[in-house]
């Protein structure tokens, strides 16, 4: 018989943290300022619960809002608004991050942050071509991307980008193509603190691709609780999966045209092209939508431990098709009218009226003559 002392205790701490992760206990609350770098929390509702917003337009408005955002039962604060708080705001919410929340920064250089961000911004230079998982073979990467590609070619570059260096005791999780930092994150008191140095991820992650990748870690770092070595590839302790099901599918997604919404089942799973992962076997209704287009409709077979593809082309709305027109099995008979045209040119000289002419005005003038040389020669026989 085997005794639970003889257990392995790390086995038994991994199992807990799956379970955990695959499933939570309660959502976890969010509060966001601006932008969210890609995290849609509609997908995600049994996971985690937007409490509060701002769009981040105005630093004032966090300014008036800051017990928000640092209120104990907030878990995860998204900040990627404007940077015109005060200084003692940022304050408190370095402060809040410390006691154990998870602080997402997205796009900006926060000079008031500078202290617990993961980077340092150091001037300028060209824009990346594309984004790489920065070590593929750790264990939280292979959970982190796991579906996805390893390789994020920029769509549009920039002209240029800010110079960014990883600090010591940092996680970096994507690089640029120079080795720079894209994605990283590190311990900040008993809580964590990730960042998005690029200018926008949308050049080079697709809704999909950067909703699971924010959802995935913001998961792990709440649910794990690992703790990281200052090496940013090795991992102490930390789970061997995220949410992806070992049973489940997925379905790589394509349209004409691009940039239609995604409803598997019913739920909305971003816009074409994406590769969804986590899919349950079997089969699926899909949706595809876009404005403008009629909505296309079909059914997909999702194999455990597969990538299905498929495909759907979306028709316009209000397209006018001109109906062929009708071809008869037989032409009708043409008629066609000519118009009366005058006899033929007699071909005989006797037959041309013109000669006939000709030949009475010659007997004529003969017939004259002869009756003036007859009156002469009868006139000179009398005298």
């Amino acid at each position: 018989m085997v005794h639970l002392k003889n257990i392995n205790k790390s086995f038994i701490l991994l199992l807990f943290a799956a379970i955990l992760i695959v499933t939570p206990s309660a959502a976890f609350n969010t509060a966001v300022y601006g932008d969210t770098a890609g995290f849609n929390p509609e997908l995600h509702k049994d996971a985690f619960t937007l409490v509060y917003s701002l769009s981040g337009s105005e630093g004032i408005s966090l300014d008036a809002n800051i017990t928000k955002y640092t209120d104990p039962s907030v878990d995860v604060i998204f900040m990627g608004g404007d940077d015109t708080f005060t200084p003692n705001t940022a304050a408190k919410l370095e402060q809040a991050v410390k006691s154990g929340k998870i602080f997402v920064v997205s796009y900006k250089n926060y000079q008031d942050f500078d202290a617990s961000l993961p980077a340092t911004a150091n001037g300028t230079v060209k824009d990346a071509k594309y984004l790489q998982v920065t070590d593929p073979d750790t264990t939280l990467s292979k959970a982190i991307f796991s579906g996805l590609r390893e390789n994020f070619p920029n769509t549009d570059p920039f002209s240029s980008r800010p110079n960014t260096a990883a600090k010591p005791g940092s996680i970096t999780l994507l690089s640029f193509d120079n080795k720079d930092p894209a994605l990283l994150y590190w311990k900040y008191g008993n809580g964590y603190v990730i960042e998005w140095t690029l200018i926008s991820n949308q050049r080079y992650l697709n809704s999909t691709e950067a909703d699971l990748i924010n959802a995935r870690l913001m998961t792990f770092l709440l649910n794990s609780g690992a703790q990281e070595t200052t090496s940013p590839t090795t991992i102490i302790t930390q789970t061997s999966t995220v949410p992806v099901q070992p049973d489940s599918g997925s379905i790589s997604v394509y349209s004409s045209p691009l940039g239609a919404s995604i409803l598997i089942d019913g739920r909305y799973y971003g816009i074409t092209p994406a590769n969804l992962t986590s899919l349950p076997p079997g089969n699926h209704i899909i949706r595809l939508a876009l404005s403008g287009y009629y909505d296309y409709e079909g059914t997909v077979y999702v194999l455990a431990g597969q990538t299905t593809h498929a495909f759907g082309t979306l028709q316009p709305l209000n397209q006018y098709t001109i109906p062929p027109t009708p071809v008869p099995t037989s032409a009708p008979p043409i008629i066609i009218e000519v118009p009366a045209t005058a006899e033929p040119t007699p071909s005989g000289p006797l037959e041309n009226p013109g000669v006939l002419v000709a030949i009475i005005g010659v007997l004529t003038a003969t017939i004259g003559a002869a009756a003036t040389i007859f009156s002469h020669i009868f006139k000179g026989k009398k005298e």
